[in-house]
């Protein structure tokens, strides 16, 4: 979270929004909304059991103000040093969510919705609500984020690789409004830059040496006679295997799949091998 200059925000048919959210603007917002749909494989699905959240489009509203593209920018900053992420990105403003009691998403990956999209950037703006936590897997890693803030001059954001599973809790009391950002790179170099893994190499380099002379070994009978006892005497998991595989950490679309879009310990290993 941080202290920021409150943005100018305007919903058509509606006016200015103020901050904090008052509960009678709250009301016509979600009049005004659609019920928020959310993506099943290549179909779009409105089910209110899976997601229950009120969307505005973006070019239903505006959002300006003299400090918010600074202040934007300085989030931005921030997360792409917490992601790893060494080009520049773009932020394009998806949708205005608003979350009343109740309302839930459970737990679902994002889609990529433009080109290039590596995350998503979520931001809260001042409200008064309970519950709603945002909660962010990945593999065996889970982290719970408590986005409500008591200063009305504060705004809580977080940001998430776009395969992280995440779901959002349900809120018990009160409104949350929320911009959601489709974060994408500008250009198409490698997301992250590892340290230097120098000794790690070398270490590689030996154990792949070490395989290399030993399955050549055991591919040649009149070298050595492994291959024919193993075929005979012991299980088959015994041979060397003839190939090695990494498994990505990330999930990645078969569109956006490539050395430059690896994220975090995937392009680290991948710039090691």
């Amino acid at each position: 979270y941080r202290e920021i200059y409150l943005p100018r925000l305007e919903v058509n048919n509606l006016g200015q929004i103020s901050f904090p959210l008052q509960q009678h603007q709250m009301r016509q917002l979600v009049d005004l909304a659609e019920p928020a749909p959310y993506g099943k494989g290549q179909e779009t699905l409105v089910d209110k059991k899976i997601r229950r959240t009120w969307q505005v489009n973006n070019d239903e509203f505006t959002l300006s103000g003299k400090h918010w593209q600074k202040d934007l920018e300085s989030m931005l900053g921030e997360v792409k040093h917490e992601l790893g992420v060494s080009c520049d990105i773009n932020a394009d403003l998806y949708k205005l969510l608003i979350y009343d009691k109740d309302s839930f998403f459970v737990e679902h990956r994002d889609t990529e919705k433009i080109p290039g999209m590596i995350a998503t950037l979520v931001i809260v703006l001042p409200s008064n609500f309970q519950g709603g936590q945002l909660l962010v897997k990945h593999k065996n890693q889970k982290t719970e984020l408590d986005m409500s803030r008591e200063d009305p001059s504060e705004i809580s954001f977080a940001a998430f690789y776009a395969d992280c599973a995440h779901e959002v809790l349900p809120i018990t009391e009160g409104y949350r409004l929320t911009l959601i950002y489709n974060l994408s790179r500008k250009d198409k170099q490698v997301l992250s830059q590892p340290p230097n893994y120098h000794q790690e190499q070398q270490q590689v380099v030996h154990l792949l040496q070490q395989w290399s002379k030993q399955l050549l070994e055991q591919q040649t009978p009149l070298q050595n006679s492994t291959l024919e006892k193993a075929s005979t005497n012991s299980p088959i998991d015994e041979l060397l295997p003839e190939k090695l595989v990494y498994l990505l950490e990330h999930a990645y679309t078969q569109e956006s799949l490539s050395f430059a879009a690896l994220k975090n310990q995937d392009a680290a290993i991948m710039d090691t091998l």
